[in-house]
């Protein structure tokens, strides 16, 4: 089925040359392999050698239809996916004149200072963007989007703002959720960019439904034991998130720094709220780029029983020390180094290494993780 529609896309857009409208095709690929130290997990490795975990393969197809009317579409296999196709993106653009544009239909969340080219490794220094700061999953959204461009002083700058919804299943904090419906996703991003300084900033808000079912027999109890309070914070039902960027980058001669901090903050739900950073510095020796990046994540704990008497009965203790135990789960406190280097070989390949150290500050336990990647653009 996913076939036969991209065959349909792909025959669209080739009539539509015919047409008179002018059709452009490009791509990009990255195949990584990896394995973390032995008998330990991290990021969808384990101690065997994985072939899948990052790899991918996308192809976009542009197509100018004229008077500022132009239509992309990309479509991205995975290999963690078992290689199966999805549209990335598919959305029609509108110029309305040389500094504003309009976009509608499915458009990457601009939510990151990379997140325009978020899973083209060879736009950027690592194998992929640093875990933590880069695990927020709705990265794609259904809606409407403004792109303005203007000049402040030295500064080339543009504001993106969105309005859209998502209704993709996916993972929250580790945790599978169903029955997913983001709405009112709404916010902005605003860029400010010089020949080597880049300063960027963003704050989007979704209001979330969706189900947990891990939270189920909770919930369940508590609405036995008459705690409707208790059950309305282990649910998610047009709650809102609220999620603030800021990052910076400085590329002067051959020195390379970025930085980005992110923090999410859910009120009323059973999520906890998160903060993450991390900075990357690197040098270039001609074709040569070697990097280290620091990173550090912190998660809160959401709570629920706040005000709920103890002493009452054994029964209803029992219940709260369940209850914050479970929600407890979700703490965080862990940081990473990761030394890595990029050779470009090639005019649009470039290989890349990397070797990282995480360190899970709550358990005391360290992970290692050896990655490399081919990566191309075409």
């Amino acid at each position: 089925m996913k076939k036969a529609l991209l065959s349909s896309v792909l025959c669209t857009l080739l009539s539509a040359n015919a047409a008179q409208a002018e059709v452009s095709f490009n791509g990009f690929a990255n195949i990584v392999a990896g394995q973390a130290s032995s008998g330990d997990t991290l990021w969808g490795y384990d101690d065997d050698v994985d072939f899948k975990q990052g790899s991918l393969f996308a192809l976009q197809a542009s197509s100018d239809l004229g008077e500022g009317l132009s239509a992309t579409a990309q479509i991205i296999a995975r290999g963690e996916d078992n290689w199966e196709a999805d549209f990335e993106w598919a959305y029609l653009a509108y110029s309305i004149n040389d500094n504003t544009r309009i976009l509608a239909g499915r458009q990457r969340t601009p939510i990151y200072m990379v997140s325009d080219y978020l899973d083209v490794s060879y736009a950027y220094p690592w194998i992929s963007p640093p875990n933590g700061v880069y695990d927020f999953e709705i990265t794609r959204f259904d809606g409407i989007s403004a792109i303005h461009s203007f000049t402040v002083g030295e500064f080339d700058s543009s504001i993106h703002a969105i309005y859209g919804s998502n209704s993709e299943d996916l993972l929250v904090s580790g945790v599978e959720v169903t029955d997913t419906q983001i709405d009112n996703i709404y916010g902005a991003a605003l860029t400010f960019n010089n020949d080597w300084l880049t300063l960027r900033g963003g704050y989007f808000t979704a209001n979330l439904s969706f189900s947990l079912p891990v939270l189920d027999p909770l919930r369940n109890l508590w609405t036995n034991a008459g705690f409707e309070q208790v059950v309305a914070d282990l649910t998610l039902d047009d709650d809102t998130g609220e999620f603030l960027e800021f990052g910076v980058q400085i590329d002067y001669n051959n020195w390379l720094f970025i930085a980005e901090y992110v923090d999410n903050t859910y009120e009323g739900t059973p999520l906890g709220d998160e903060e993450s950073m991390f900075a990357t510095i690197g040098y270039r020796f001609d074709d040569v780029l070697v990097h280290l990046t620091y990173g550090k994540d912190e998660e809160t704990p959401a709570t629920a029983t706040n005000g709920i008497p103890l002493g009452v009965t054994p029964e209803l203790d029992q219940l709260v020390g369940l209850t914050d135990q479970v929600l407890a789960a979700q703490r965080e406190d862990s940081s990473s180094y990761t030394l890595g280097t990029r050779w470009d070989f090639h005019d649009s390949a470039a290989l890349k290494v990397e070797f990282t150290r995480f360190d899970n500050e709550l358990l005391n336990q360290d992970t290692s993780l050896v990655r490399t990647a081919l990566v191309t653009v075409f």
